[in-house]
């Protein structure tokens, strides 16, 4: 259809209503759910899992051949689409941008049903690797590819001959790195588990612009119960809260301002309530009248551990109490078994006339996992492998 992802819906909406295109507006809590399941699947085929996005992970499976490998690409295929209903691609290769690239070969050719395995054979893998804009690699925008064509550099081909000191004298690091990748030399390992959070973010465009004080106030609130609920699952707490808010930058017949305010926390907090009363109390200082806003958020950082933060000892300084803790225990508790929102902050609003527009949101809420499906037989182990999810 030629539709580029992220491509406000305005802009295609014709040809969305020429093609018959079905449009359906986003439901994030769904996305996470299904991505959970999905994940969960596959780390229970592979030692190593690496989470790269919400719709994309890396699994590492040493020392199997070509046959074992592709046989258990199509086995964990299947054992997602039985449990969780979800159609994925899998690309099989010895490096993740090979990886990557192998992933979106599985895609665009309907004989590799949905699993692609790169060949391994440095002839054959030339000859496919010779077809293949160099742009077409993951990391390899239009900036560097233009200067990777400077060079000579016009097919991934061209980039797996060229010897890596060459292309680091006029590509740097990363761009030697991708030299050795395309090679088939692995220069990124699985990351198991990802570094500590610095700083959480949520945020969300309004449906239609606020100018009424409350609603921005709720809608902040909002975002910030949201952002702590991160925090809690992570099991870490904040010192600083950012709360602001933009105008339709988009809209050059309206005049553009910006608000802010920065909030401190001492103690550090994940206490959702004591956030949300904080931004309200900093309202005072951070509205400004007269202007439409168009998006809202609340960005959390100095954030530490919950479990290490410095006990503060009596008399000298506030403390958290521990009622707050379980009550926040106690709503995540009842919200996880009765869905979000069930229970919430009467601060972050009843009607939410802020909220996104979402007029096509699918009525699909949970799917219930099916009976386990096929496993892979025999060895476990087998290729670096990319899966992503069909979009």
């Amino acid at each position: 259809m030629g539709i580029p992802m992220g491509a406000p819906f305005f802009q295609v909406r014709r040809l969305c209503e020429t093609h018959g295109v079905h449009v359906a507006s986003s439901n994030f809590e769904v996305y996470g759910e299904f991505s959970n399941r999905v994940m969960e699947t596959l780390a229970e085929h592979a030692r190593d899992i690496e989470v790269y996005s919400i719709d994309e992970a890396f699994m590492g499976f040493p020392d199997l051949t070509d046959e074992q490998a592709f046989v258990l690409g199509h086995s964990i295929r299947n054992d997602v689409l039985a449990r969780t209903g979800i159609t994925v691609s899998i690309g099989l290769a010895p490096t993740q941008v090979l990886c990557k690239l192998a992933n979106e070969l599985s895609k665009k050719d309907p004989k590799t049903s949905g699993v692609y395995l790169m060949p391994t054979d440095r002839t054959k893998r030339r000859e496919l690797l010779t077809t293949i804009p160099v742009d077409s690699l993951w990391g390899v925008g239009k900036g560097t590819a233009s200067r990777l064509r400077a060079y000579g550099v016009v097919t991934v081909a061209d980039l797996a001959e060229i010897e890596p000191a060459r292309i680091r004298s006029f590509a740097g690091v990363v761009g030697e790195r991708l030299a050795l990748e395309v090679r088939g030399v692995a220069c990124h390992g699985i990351v198991e588990e990802s570094s500590p959070r610095q700083s959480i973010l949520s945020s969300r465009s309004f449906g239609n612009p606020v100018t009424d004080r409350g609603d921005l106030t709720e809608a902040l609130a909002h975002h910030a119960f949201r952002a702590s609920e991160k925090l809690r699952h992570d099991g870490l707490v904040a010192g600083t809260i950012v709360a602001f808010a933009r105008t339709n930058r988009h809209r050059e017949d309206q005049e553009q301002q910006n608000a802010e305010a920065v909030i401190h926390l001492d103690p550090p907090t994940h206490d959702g309530r004591r956030m949300a009363a904080a931004i309200t109390q900093a309202m005072d200082t951070m509205w400004i009248p007269g202007f439409q806003w168009k998006r809202a958020g609340v960005y959390l950082a100095d954030l530490s551990s919950s479990v290490v933060t410095q006990p503060v000892l009596p008399g000298l300084g506030p403390a958290e109490p521990v009622q707050r803790r379980k009550l926040m225990e106690v709503m995540d508790a009842l919200n996880a078994e009765l869905g979000k929102d069930a229970v919430r902050l009467a601060s972050t609003g009843l009607e939410r006339t802020w909220k996104p527009k979402a007029e096509r949101l699918t009525k699909l809420a949970h799917k219930d996992m099916t009976a386990e499906g096929v496993k892979p037989e025999g060895d476990s182990r087998v290729k670096r492998t990319r899966i992503r999810f069909h979009e």
